[in-house]
């Protein structure tokens, strides 16, 4: 029998007896299959499993964060990090990690009772409240009415909750994925990102954005199908905005600032439309034609004055605050490690993360043939057209 065949028989050996409950056996396993391949993502997810199941959490915690900074883009793993701060009593730090399982999978059930349970141990009682009351957690439902319609007290104790199922077990594939070219921005950065979907921004079914305005956010005027509500709309750069002088604002940017109360659909225009959140202090450069709508705190600047001379033109945001990325297709983020340089497709690029510099060739005779050279540390955020394939 060759190596992987061997590791498929240990890993589904274990999967099984950890659902019968004998932890033993599953543990000499799982320890048999690490021997073979001691980095492999599902023999360690089982580690993390058994941990779990056994009441090591702290070190089924410390297995599953490995795990999901190797791999962010799996929900499954997530949830059970999610499931682990929940159990050591880290309930906002359990919040990050569930919002971001039930942003990639709305319908998730068991995830969204999860993601309920945490904002609710997290004293988020109005945020809890729907999540639970799609969960179908009709109780956890009467207990928060209850506590928003009295004089609110101690939290809930977690055995006084309904006892929380362990992380999933995770059948074996016989056959890996491949993992995907580049992980979508959302998945990159949910270290460093709110946790939560843009309030003001959703998608519909269809992928129109709904825009919810109320007090006002910042939006480009082209895609605009419908505008319900008591709205203004006022260019930036009018009369009325302020300018510091000597200070670039983003009076050069085709944006609107909604006022009033009310909502707006835009379309897509062909393509799709990326919601992403920005933290405290994180910081985004995109391009002008990229950027549909953001809130007011993230007021765009253009980067106007370069410290190289071919520098590409951006803008600057910074959080916290939401923004909206109109972009031609799937977006996806190219790692950019120091000492290297990459070359880019000029049609292909969107933005790029703070650290990363991105600028045209200088030894390019034209300013116009769409090469593009990027260095520094961070990410590329790219998606690729149809005339670039």
């Amino acid at each position: 029998m060759d190596a992987d065949s061997n590791l498929l028989e240990h890993l589904t050996t274990a999967g099984e007896l950890l659902r019968r409950g004998k932890m033993a056996e599953a543990g000499a396993e799982i320890a048999a299959a690490l021997r073979i391949s001691p980095s492999d993502m599902r023999a360690l997810n089982l580690l993390g499993l058994l941990r779990f199941q056994s009441g090591q959490v702290d070190e089924a915690y410390a297995v599953y964060s490995r795990l999901v900074s190797e791999h962010p883009a799996d929900p499954a793993l997530r949830l059970n990090l999610g499931l682990c701060e929940l159990r050591r009593n880290q309930p906002e730090q359990a919040v990050i990690h569930l919002a971001l399982v039930v942003r990639s999978e709305p319908d998730n059930i068991r995830a969204l009772s999860y993601y309920g349970l945490a904002l609710f141990r997290a004293g988020r009682l109005i945020e809890a409240r729907p999540i639970l009351l799609r969960a179908g957690q009709h109780e956890l439902v009467a207990e928060v009415d209850a506590k928003l319609g009295t004089q609110p007290g101690d939290a809930l104790e977690l055995a006084d909750l309904p006892s929380l199922r362990p992380p999933r077990i995770v059948q074996p594939l016989i056959e890996e994925l491949p993992p995907p070219t580049a992980p979508p921005l959302s998945d990159v950065l949910a270290a460093t990102t709110i946790g939560e979907a843009p309030a003001a921004f959703s998608l519909t079914s269809d992928g129109l954005l709904l825009v919810q305005v109320v007090g006002h956010v910042l939006l480009r005027g082209d895609g605009v199908v419908a505008s319900m509500g008591t709205l203004d709309f006022v260019p930036l750069g009018s009369e009325e905005e302020e300018e510091e002088e000597g200070e670039p604002t983003a009076g050069a940017v085709a944006l609107f600032r909604a006022e009033g109360r009310g909502s707006l659909l835009l379309s897509p225009q062909g393509g799709r439309f990326i919601p992403l959140s920005l933290a405290d202090g994180e910081e985004l450069r995109v391009c002008e034609s990229a950027l549909c709508a953001c809130s007011p705190s993230l007021l765009p600047v253009p980067v106007t004055t370069v410290q190289q001379e071919g520098d590409l033109p951006s803008l600057r945001l910074v959080g916290p605050g939401e923004l909206v990325l109109r972009s031609p297709s799937e977006l996806h983020a190219l790692m950019v490690r120091p000492g290297q340089s990459g070359y880019l497709d000029e049609t292909c690029v969107l933005g790029w993360t703070a650290g990363v510099t991105v600028s045209r060739d200088a030894w390019s005779e034209s300013d116009t043939d769409g090469h593009l050279i990027c260095s520094g540390h961070g990410h590329i955020l790219l998606s690729v057209t149809a005339s670039a394939r």
